[in-house]
């Protein structure tokens, strides 16, 4: 009885998941990879930070304004986006991904390794920069500022006064 049970909830699971459209499963690709955190709050949010900014306005304002905010508008701009760039079996791979302990993983670390990602960049660029001036400046092209390079004739001379 317990097999017949758990053969009949993988295949209504089964089923479910091929019945959902390719919106609805990029919708469940966005939420579960955390690359793009859907929030019926941002409004509450957005209108916050302008409350501040502008605190001369009243709260009646307020209310109006967040209901003409309408974050499904934006949803539905990334949804496109996704759905530009990858198939729906490509969809489907990235959803047993991210719903796998190796996916969870990867969405558990991935904001702190884009920020590490981040500072490497830049620790580097900077250290490529110091060598570089480094090297310009012991064979003397750092001295004083370099001629200006240009493919055109020269401007014509301007007799004297």
């Amino acid at each position: 009885m317990i097999k017949k049970i758990i053969f009949l909830f993988t295949l209504f699971c089964f089923t479910f998941s091929y019945a959902q459209t390719k919106h609805e499963k990029i919708k469940e690709l966005i939420s579960l990879s955390g690359a793009f955190t859907i929030s019926r709050g941002i409004p509450k949010e957005v209108i916050a930070n302008y409350k501040k900014k502008y605190n001369n306005v009243p709260e009646s304002e307020w209310a109006g304004l967040e209901q003409k905010i309408s974050v499904e508008e934006l949803i539905n701009n990334v949804i496109e986006m996704y759905s530009s760039r990858f198939t729906e079996p490509e969809i489907n791979e990235l959803l047993v991904f991210y719903k796998s302990d190796l996916g969870r993983k990867m969405i558990r670390h991935s904001q702190d390794m884009i920020q590490e990602i981040q500072t490497a960049t830049s620790n580097w660029a900077m250290k490529v920069t110091e060598i570089i001036n480094n090297d310009l400046r012991e064979k003397g092209y750092l001295t004083s500022p370099p001629p200006p390079v240009s493919d055109s004739p020269p401007p014509p001379m301007m007799p004297k006064k």
